[in-house]
């Protein structure tokens, strides 16, 4: 294997799976190139599987323990990842380092022979418009961290408003892989089911959600994942009709899972300026499995939302304005349907993957 073909991603997850990098690993894997992905296993929840090859991807793993907290019950874990991975790396012969999201890219920057290489920033979320940004110390590492790497992944124009590198940018918008969701035709059911799909961590969005379980029979209320929430609201609705599932596998149930879903419930706290201006991939996974969407006002979301007719706006943390959003979903159902088949085809990962190929130029 030629190290022109070696690709190292650094990620600051487990990797069970990342679903973002996991698409991008497994298209440069299809195009010739070896990818293995360095991962920090925060929780060590894999301590039997250090390492394991995913659909021709190479994941290595390091178990170190990052309690909840802030201070140095975090940066010193943190700087244990940094030095495995520096460690790690000294020896090896590589030509990408692709570092996801700015921790990972922060990880990147520590390794040796880093001017060697092609340095790839893939920037998941918002950083200009977060909080610490206004922090004059991260505004400087930000901006030094653009002009150092050779190449820039967004998902959003948001993102990159104040990037005057725009020689550096390749748009990779977050849109989900079709395939994985088809067939798209809703099982059957007599009640409308309202279900949350991803990472349980805004507590007033979910609890908001999940207090009308028991107010309308009808309507079947369902939260599918893990996150900083979860035992609080397995605690607070355990004897609610609330469906907590839990943990679930991205790969090969969400296909399932969105086949039982009527309505999808996106709504984020429109004061986190991340959630604000962000699109989330539910917003895309809904269009692809032609599911109406609620999402909050005052969000680009929304906007976008609005604009196509393909779910409704509604009042953060408001029942009354979400029990409203939803009996209009439900009595002009058809409608919303046909506004999203108009648009389904527009937001596929297949659509945008081979922009990648901007900085994978070397093909198999």
């Amino acid at each position: 294997m030629k190290h022109s073909k070696k690709i190292y991603m650094i990620l600051t997850n487990g990797f069970d799976p990342d679903v973002r990098v996991y698409k991008e690993a497994k298209y440069l894997v299809s195009i010739g190139f070896d990818v293995c992905v360095l991962c920090w296993d925060r929780k060590c929840e894999f301590k039997d599987k250090l390492e394991e090859n995913i659909d021709g991807i190479t994941i290595k793993r390091f178990p170190i323990l990052s309690q909840p907290g802030t201070g140095m019950k975090q940066i010193l874990p943190y700087i244990k990842f940094i030095q495995s991975v520096r460690d790690y790396l000294k020896d090896e012969e590589y030509y990408y380092l692709h570092c996801h999201d700015f921790d990972g890219m922060m990880v990147g920057m520590f390794t040796k022979k880093r001017r060697q290489k092609k340095v790839i920033f893939d920037m998941h979320e918002i950083y200009t418009n977060y909080a610490y940004a206004k922090n004059v110390l991260f505004h400087h590492v930000f901006r030094f961290i653009l002009k150092k790497v050779n190449y820039i992944i967004y998902v959003n124009d948001e993102q990159i408003k104040d990037i005057f590198t725009k020689e550096k940018l390749v748009f990779l918008p977050n849109y989900p892989e079709a395939q994985k969701y088809m067939p798209i035709e809703k099982n059957t059911s007599s009640q409308v089911r309202i279900n949350y799909i991803g990472a349980l961590r805004d507590d007033d969005s979910l609890k908001c959600l999940a207090g009308i379980a028991d107010q309308r029979e009808k309507y079947k209320i369902g939260l599918y994942g893990m996150g900083t929430s979860y035992e609080k609201l397995c605690a607070e609705f355990k004897n609610s009709a609330v469906y907590l599932h839990g943990k679930y596998n991205g790969m090969k149930e969400s296909g399932e899972i969105y086949r039982n879903t009527d309505i999808l419930y996106c709504v984020y706290n429109p004061e986190v300026a991340n959630w604000k201006n962000a699109y989330p991939v539910k917003l895309f996974e809904a269009i692809v499995t032609l599911t109406p969407i609620l999402v909050s006002k005052n969000t680009t979301a929304g906007n976008f939302v609005t604009e196509y007719g393909i779910g409704e706006e509604i009042e953060y943390n408001q029942q009354e304005s979400l029990l409203e959003a939803i009996e209009k979903i439900c009595k002009n159902y058809p409608a919303y349907i046909e506004n999203l088949k108009k648009i389904s085809k527009q937001y596929r990962w297949e659509n945008v993957t081979k922009n990648l190929d901007k900085i994978y130029k070397e093909k198999s």
